[in-house]
């Protein structure tokens, strides 16, 4: 599996496409918080924990 990471925003998820599909899945309040941080997740796994923070913060 790719374990690259983007700082861009935009950059593509990566060979992960459930991560992709997961975000695109995910309440767009949430999908804003994953898109502020400065690093975003670039597995699946990252994109899961990402989510759950940022609902923690809500």
């Amino acid at each position: 599996m790719n374990m690259e990471t983007y700082s861009d925003q935009y950059a593509p998820l990566g060979d992960d496409p459930r991560a992709e599909a997961y975000f695109n899945s995910l309440p767009g309040f949430i999908q804003a918080q994953i898109n502020s941080r400065k690093h975003r997740p670039a597995t699946y796994e990252e994109m899961v924990r990402a989510a759950e923070e940022a609902r923690k913060a809500f």
